[in-house]
């Protein structure tokens, strides 16, 4: 029998089932796979294409992960430069090790040169928030003139935002803070920056806090500031902030009560409108602080105390929920005998994340409560000790790839 000579016939594929199979591709792939055509170019870049993408893998739990900054060593590593790792929420394997241009030396010295300013006083960059793949990142100490990215580091894409305006203002702005998450309702992306400052009323020789917010809109591509709200009362904004729907959260202290009091500010971006309201003194009074985060779509505040140790424990975190200004217990989880542990936040299953210092140990360890169990998992993910250690979760997306304002990261 002679041999005979087959031809492949061409195999035809619809756009429907063609999209349907692209849609469960990881991000990487998509990139690659961008290349193939300029029809398969055009779907994978289309809006359409990137929020479907981005709902499969919210609903289908997959490509998630968390980033964390590490310790380094100062003797080789200059300590004010920012390392993040991207690990695995699964494993906790580190997947990728985090670099954007404003994190590297030539960074600093071109952030000098903006500034006017030596490299010695140059600020490091942190993350100041994650949503839907997108990054928030500026300077540790943000000025004026600090840049503020949103960076994508699964596509290697970032938009520098526009710098916003100066509050006109003859009074010493003594605090600045940023905030970043997704608004469901508008369908858009907010970084919230939040100004304190002080005033003197004229006649009046106490000073008075003022707060100044300005809300940067993705879609538009810019600031709007707000008008300065002056508060009765003296406070101090504490270091844990969150967002949720669209409705920016911090965690105040009263500074000027005889014991601690504290309020929760919030700021809704849609109607543009501040709320505070009293945490109960039941709650305040505790010897390990107070932190403020996102559970199940609602707003939890974080109850440490270390004092009230019974049975040789080391002390316990209460989780109450925030429902219509009233605080519900949800659970209470009770810390080991030894070392130190610290609330971070919630992973995207609602576990809760925890660094522990050991006694006997020079590093945190990242740690889960898991709620089965109710054990501490401790993870080989370990946290720097001098710097505040950070911890987002992420999860993977195309967000961004239709941008035309983005600037490309070098590989």
């Amino acid at each position: 029998m002679g041999n005979k000579s087959w031809k492949s016939s061409p195999v035809f594929i619809s756009e429907e089932i063609l999209i349907e199979i692209l849609l469960r591709l990881p991000v990487k792939s998509l990139i690659r796979f961008s290349c193939v055509s300029k029809s398969w170019r055009d779907v994978i870049r289309s809006s359409s294409f990137i929020t479907n993408h981005l709902s499969k893998n919210m609903t289908r739990y997959s490509n998630r992960y968390l980033i964390a900054n590490y310790p380094v060593d100062p003797s080789t590593v200059e300590p004010d430069l920012c390392q993040y790792n991207l690990y695995s929420s699964e494993t906790f394997e580190q997947c990728l090790k985090l670099e954007h241009p404003l994190w590297t030396t030539i960074g600093r010295f071109e952030q000098c040169l903006r500034l006017k300013c030596s490299l010695s006083t140059a600020s490091r960059c942190v993350i100041y928030g994650s949503s839907n793949g997108l990054l928030c990142i500026s300077d540790l100490d943000v000025v004026t003139q600090s840049p503020i990215c949103l960076w994508n580091p699964s596509i290697r894409k970032f938009r520098i935002l526009p710098q916003p305006t100066l509050y006109h203002l003859d009074h010493y702005c003594f605090d600045t803070v940023l905030l970043f998450g997704f608004h469901p309702v508008l369908k858009d992306y907010k970084v919230v920056m939040l100004q304190c400052f002080d005033v003197v009323e004229e006649g009046d020789l106490d000073v008075k806090i003022a707060l100044g917010v300005q809300v940067y809109t993705f879609s538009t591509n810019s600031w709007k500031m707000n008008e300065v709200m002056r508060l009765d009362w003296d406070w101090k904004p504490c270091a844990k902030c969150t967002v949720l729907n669209g409705i920016s959260y911090w965690l105040a202290e009263e500074v000027s009560a005889e014991a601690s009091v504290f309020r929760i500010l919030s700021f809704d971006t849609g109607n543009e409108e501040f709320e505070h309201f009293m945490v109960p003194e039941t709650i305040a009074n505790v010897d390990g602080g107070l932190y403020i985060e996102v559970y199940k779509d609602s707003i939890c505040v974080l109850e440490v105390d270390y004092c009230s140790c019974e049975d040789n424990d080391g002390g316990h975190i209460c989780v109450w929920l925030l429902q219509e200004q009233t605080f519900n217990l949800l659970q209470t989880i009770v810390l080991p005998s030894s070392g130190t542990c610290i609330p971070l936040g919630f992973t995207m299953d609602n576990q809760l994340l925890v660094e522990v210092l050991e006694d006997d140990d020079d590093n945190y360890q990242l740690a889960l409560f898991v709620p089965e169990s109710k054990q501490l998992l401790r993870t080989p993910i370990l946290l720097p000790v001098h710097t505040r250690s950070q911890v987002h979760t992420y999860n993977e997306s195309l967000v961004l790839l239709d941008d035309e304002r983005v600037i490309n990261c070098l590989d």
